[in-house]
């Protein structure tokens, strides 16, 4: 097998650098929040008061994942956790205006290292990128 045929592999490395990139990146540009806790502020600016368990399905993570990130955003203040009164095992999630701010600063974190993807591919290459990732995820849903 060809090293370059390692696909796993290379789209695994791909994407922890990636993230470690963006983690370092947010937290240069003094961005309180990782990736991961910027994807439930971004979930929770589009429709604040999610439950746990909505956040967990979009995101596709456990329950107990879930917790200690909403754990480690109610801690820095920038959500909330409220009891639903009709049931006391589910909660809902609310942002702060402290998340609003982070989620803010995520997004320009984000977009400005989008464009740093891009950055050297022709647009017809990144249409053909996207078309495999878009592929991934149909193919292994």
């Amino acid at each position: 097998m060809n090293a370059d045929d390692r696909l796993i592999y290379l789209i695994f490395t791909a994407q922890n650098k990636l993230r470690t990139y963006l983690n370092n990146a947010m937290t240069d540009d003094g961005v309180k929040v990782t990736v991961a806790q910027s994807g439930i502020l971004f979930l929770l600016k589009e429709k604040n008061g999610r439950s746990m368990t909505e956040l967990s399905r979009i995101l596709g993570i456990d329950n107990s994942t879930l917790t200690g990130l909403i754990d480690r955003l109610e801690k820095a203040r920038l959500v909330e956790r409220n009891a639903n009164p009709g049931d006391r095992r589910s909660s809902h999630i609310y942002m702060t205006q402290e998340g609003i701010e982070a989620a803010n600063g995520a997004k320009r974190v984000i977009r400005r290292v989008n464009e740093k993807i891009k950055d050297g591919f022709s647009p017809e290459e990144m249409e053909t990128f996207k078309k495999v990732l878009k592929t991934f995820f149909r193919r292994f849903a």
